[in-house]
């Protein structure tokens, strides 16, 4: 499976730290290819390595990648399912592999989704909880009711 690259989930962008800089370093990327090119070499990476996939350490001394670059890219790259995780290490990392090499292992040994976090959890449930209350808009429920808390939900997830 390729993905659509870029595969952007967080806002159209990779992701961000919480900085305005990041922020802003994150959307330029998605905009001006930067974010497709480094999930397209990190990608053409694992392909040629095989089976035995690489780390994050790996990934970024070969493409002379930092931290951030590397462990983003390759996060969303597994949550777009373009590659899957070891659950063994090597070096105290999980090695990540291609998608091509699934068949080489067991659903035992392997990651093919990223953990969710809590907050992500939250998340998706102000995600839905949201999409329920719009809906509601639209069927003729307490439109006052569910405007105010559309109108906190919107609040607190912008800050």
């Amino acid at each position: 499976m390729t993905p659509e690259l870029p595969f952007a989930p967080y806002n159209d962008t990779g992701g961000y730290a919480g900085s305005e800089a990041s922020q802003l370093r994150a959307e330029q990327e998605a905009v001006d290819g930067t974010l497709a090119d480094r999930q397209a070499i990190i990608l053409n990476y694992l392909e040629g390595v095989g089976a035995s996939g690489a780390t994050w350490v790996t990934v970024g001394q070969a493409l002379s990648l930092h931290h951030g670059q590397v462990s983003g890219a390759l996060s969303n790259l597994h949550q777009a399912g373009a590659v899957f995780m070891l659950r063994k290490r090597h070096n105290r990392s999980h090695p990540y592999v291609h998608t091509r090499y699934r068949a080489f292992y067991s659903d035992a040994e392997v990651h093919d989704s990223p953990k969710t976090t809590k907050a992500g959890q939250r998340r998706t449930q102000l995600d839905e909880l949201v999409a329920v209350c719009r809906e509601g808009l639209v069927a003729g429920f307490d439109t006052q009711r569910i405007a105010t808390i559309l109108s906190a939900l919107d609040a607190s997830s912008s800050t």
